[in-house]
């Protein structure tokens, strides 16, 4: 499977901190989108993160989460900087050998967009919601939020759509009367005249939605630099989380992903009031079996899978 696009972002934070960039350690990592929820990777790169961890760090990019999760498996890649935890759970599930080491998307930052008559998610009565593959999480989320807005399974229907670009295509087109998609498919979903009708992230905080997905073997190999790793990441987030750097960071994301300026402002804005990255290192057993439950449910995953098959003793630190 090839490799669409790649950039090395150590260079960028080895140079700023005045370092030969061949003195850092390289890690080869892969990941899946390109702009907000790489967030903290641009900034680790641009504000020296880094290289304060003598880091030399390659991302590349592929087209889809399982996409991700293959190549990783396969050794194309050491780390998936940033990937669904529910790729990783199917992969593992499999019999990967792959491991999530830390939570990066602590919530799912989807968010409903809907034709412009309609006013609240209860509206969708009787309505065409466009979600992504039949039996994937994004049903997950959105039978949720109608549930909790009075709607039963029987009120709606749901069209597969595929991608978020392509779930939008089919708003944009009629075929559905509202799309679940990810920012900033939203925000320019809004200025074209769409309604968002409610946000994943303030009716699901229990699916811990993204993580840092590790080669076993690579990491068994690497334990010290891949922990150098997520603290870079640790010292990122931490930094994003500083509403005083609000300006700077949608100047990162603006250089690093080609972002447009007003995107990148509503999705800090946005992703700062879901608490969308986590804080902390520390993964919660509670939530991963969370996932693995609400997985389960959908016929996806083995009834023998466990939390303690996801992670990686010696660098996941598991909670509760």
């Amino acid at each position: 499977m090839t490799i669409p696009r790649r950039v090395v972002l150590g260079l960028i934070g080895a140079a700023a901190f005045g370092r030969p960039a061949g003195a850092a350690d390289k890690i080869v990592g892969g990941t899946l989108g390109g702009q907000a929820p790489l967030w903290p990777f641009y900034v680790a790169a641009r504000k020296g993160f880094f290289a304060g961890e003598d880091l030399d760090v390659e991302i590349n990019f592929a087209q889809s989460g399982p996409a991700v999760a293959q190549q990783l498996t396969g050794g194309a890649f050491d780390v998936a900087l940033s990937i669904g935890n529910d790729n990783a759970m199917h992969a593992i599930d499999k019999g990967a050998p792959l491991a999530i080491v830390r939570v990066i998307g602590n919530t799912a930052p989807y968010a409903l967009i809907g034709k412009p008559e309609l006013k609240t998610i209860a509206d969708l009565k009787g309505k065409t919601i466009s979600v992504g593959q039949a039996n994937d999480i994004t049903t997950v989320f959105f039978e949720r939020m109608a549930a909790a807005n009075g709607l039963q399974r029987a009120d709606y229907d749901e069209l597969v759509g595929g991608v978020a670009a392509a779930r939008l295509a089919a708003l944009k087109a009629g075929v559905a009367d509202a799309a679940f998609v990810l920012p900033p498919l939203n925000f320019q979903a809004n200025a074209a005249g769409y309604v968002t009708l409610g946000f994943s992230a303030d009716y699901v905080k229990d699916l811990p939605f993204t993580g840092m997905v590790v080669r076993k073997a690579w990491a068994t190999a690497n334990v010290p630099l891949a922990k150098r790793l997520i603290t870079a990441t640790d010292k990122s987030i931490a930094w994003l989380a500083d509403d005083a750097h609000r300006g700077e960071a949608i100047e990162v994301l603006v250089n690093a992903a080609r972002a447009r300026p007003e995107d990148a402002a509503a999705s800090y804005d946005l992703l700062r009031r879901i608490k969308y990255f986590e804080p902390s290192r520390k993964v919660s057993r509670r939530k991963l079996q969370n996932l693995i439950d609400a997985q389960r449910a959908l016929g996806n995953v083995d009834a023998s899978l466990t939390v303690d098959r996801l992670v990686m003793p010696g660098l996941t630190e598991l909670t509760d």
